[in-house]
């Protein structure tokens, strides 16, 4: 298989793919079904052959691995597992079970015979269905990133999706390491294993240790850095061929190489999100591409021919869309809300890993090519993942209304927790301020409204941040802003101003409902929407780039009149968009700048 070979399927692909992208944005279809629905048009039509598109989904789903574990900060690893990692363990312990189970009888159904003309020509073993109980338990942060209809922001439920993504992904990995291989003796899958961890720890120190020379060498060059992250990606995927693992794995360990630097960087950083974009759309378009259909010449000259061999594939990719759109979701919220979290956020949380992710898919390409994993159990893992992704899409388009149907039914039952036990507010408190969220624009609020004597309640409904809460709140909540027993809690109607730090659209309504009585301050990050709702009736709309307008007018003001100079400027520019990077600012400088943690 030639260069010259990958390089036409690649453009084959995108010359069939672009046009059908255009219509699709002219009649208004989302990009995500849009990819996968043209690639499997360029599927059935068979003008890629099929072992190119095994090997161009391999190469394009590494280099997007690449991109993604880029953005990956090593210092910021815990050596502690927490909470939203036990969730990920345990999901994945039911889910792989479940999928297991699943794909085991099928096997006994078609080994029975139970259905006429329908069966496989080899046995569907357990280890067989091992890769099914992969896809069922794995999503991936690419996939659920990309299939984000919106921005991604930092409220509960996008960090929680996160964390149980990033944690999938390096259970995902070590998948990887076993099917590499071959077999699943032990001396083989230690020794992948060994070879794994070998790439791991090398590119652990050229982050901690070498990269850092890298970036003086580079001297500011744009040009240089990109040349030694190709350069440094190049090596570990010759590491990865030579030890004869997955060239995933290497590119993997590349972006852990990587040292993520958009401050000093940032055309590179620029770029290769750029291509993380590209790689994106060849992702979903080959994902596409490798479903496999019943022709549609064979359905018209004998149906029951062509539709034999589909049975079984339909009928584990079935099983294999139930477990993950359905059932993964049920046991993500409910594991969520045992472990503190409020009803909405698990909910969503859920909603969001509703689908089988790209490292599924490697692992199932990678299995398939080296004859562990047979092609009707792999056809099936592919359809899965296509109409998995293509529901996902509209279940987090559509979130908020699926969980307030869920809640209107009944569905999710009463909240894990009682308010009334988790909070901290004066029975007669009144002509106070509510703070809804207690990230960092939250802290400030209530510095501020200690400062003035201003009585205060704060309103937040993440579990890690209940000690900090208790530590330094005088007046707190902690539950669901939007559930009346919250807002009944805070005393909301008898306050003074609210002011939400989230910009999440069902908070956002829910507090406008409540402008007839008091004050209400919102966030967004559009302008047009902004208008919206100060038309809706908010007192204020808290916009962040024009926000950061006043600021860049304040600091410039303050380095003309020679309030501070211009490194302490450059130091206090260091501190807002790299805090841990930044050294500390001297004691003469005077500003009002952040702390470069997550805003909420």
């Amino acid at each position: 298989m030639t260069e010259v070979a990958l390089l036409t399927a690649l453009a084959v692909l995108f010359v069939v793919v672009g046009p059908l992208l255009l219509i699709a944005k002219g009649v208004g279809l989302s990009l995500i079904p849009s990819l996968i629905l043209a690639g499997l048009l360029v599927g059935q039509l068979g003008i890629i052959d099929g072992e190119l598109m095994l090997e161009l989904a391999r190469l394009g789903i590494a280099f997007l691995v690449f991109t993604f574990s880029v953005q990956i900060h090593t210092e910021r690893v815990r050596t502690v597992v927490s909470n939203t990692e036990v969730v990920a363990i345990v999901q994945a312990l039911v889910l792989g079970a479940l999928g297991i189970g699943f794909a085991l009888l099928v096997g006994v159904v078609l080994e029975l015979e139970l259905l006429a003309d329908a069966g496989l020509d080899a046995p569907l073993t357990l280890e067989q269905a091992l890769f099914v109980g992969i896809a069922a338990a794995l999503s991936s942060s690419i996939v659920g990133t990309a299939l984000f209809t919106r921005p991604q922001s930092d409220i509960v439920h996008d960090y929680l999706s996160s964390d149980i993504d990033s944690f999938n992904d390096l259970l995902a990995v070590i998948l990887l390491l076993v099917v590499s291989a071959g077999t699943f003796a032990l001396d083989p899958v230690a020794t992948q294993l060994g070879y794994g961890v070998i790439l791991l720890v090398v590119a652990i120190v050229v982050n901690r240790y070498l990269f850092g020379i890298i970036e003086r060498l580079a001297g500011g060059s744009d040009e240089a850095m990109l040349v030694s992250i190709v350069a440094l990606l190049i090596g570990f995927l010759a590491a990865a061929e030579f030890l004869e693992t997955s060239i995933v794995v290497g590119a993997f360990a590349a972006g852990i190489a990587v040292r993520d630097n958009p401050v000093e960087y940032s055309e590179v950083f620029n770029g290769l999100i750029s291509i993380q974009e590209f790689f994106v759309a060849i992702f979903f378009a080959t994902v596409g591409a490798l479903v496999t259909l019943p022709s549609l010449t064979g359905l018209a000259s004998d149906p029951s021919a062509a539709l034999a061999p589909f049975v079984p594939v339909a009928m584990i990719a079935l099983g294999l869309v139930i477990l993950t759109v359905v059932v993964k979701p049920i046991v993500i919220g409910a594991l969520l809300v045992y472990a503190g979290y409020d009803r909405r956020s698990a909910t969503v949380t859920g909603l969001d890993l509703d689908h089988v992710g790209e490292f599924s898919v490697i692992v199932a390409i990678e299995a398939l090519v080296l004859g562990l994993l047979i092609e009707p159990v792999f056809e099936a893992i592919i359809l899965a993942a296509a109409v998995s992704m293509l529901l996902s899409n509209l279940t987090h388009t559509y979130d908020d209304e699926i969980y307030g149907f869920m809640v209107s039914r009944g569905w999710l039952g009463e909240p894990y927790h009682d308010v009334d036990d988790w909070n901290s507010v004066p029975e007669d408190i009144s002509d106070h301020v509510v703070i809804a969220g207690y990230g960092r624009q939250g802290r400030r609020l209530v510095e501020f409204c200690e400062e003035i004597d201003q009585p205060y309640v704060v309103i937040e409904n993440n579990p890690q941040s209940l000690p900090d809460l208790r530590a330094e709140c005088d007046a707190y909540v902690f539950g669901d802003a939007i559930e009346p027993e919250t807002t009944a809690v805070a005393n909301l109607e008898a306050a003074k101003l609210v002011i939400s730090t989230a910009e999440t659209k069902p908070l956002t309504e829910y507090l406008l409902s409540f402008t007839d009585t008091v004050d209400v301050i919102v966030r967004t990050r559009e302008l047009p929407m902004a208008a919206e709702l100060l038309e809706q009736g908010a007192t204020y709309v808290i916009v962040p780039d024009l926000l950061a307008a006043d600021q860049i007018a304040d600091s410039l003001g303050a380095l003309l009149n020679g309030e501070f100079d211009s490194d302490e400027l450059r130091t206090m520019s260091r501190r807002e968009l790299d805090v841990e990077r930044a050294p500390p600012r001297p004691s003469t400088a005077t500003s009002n700048s952040s702390t470069g943690e997550r805003d909420r």
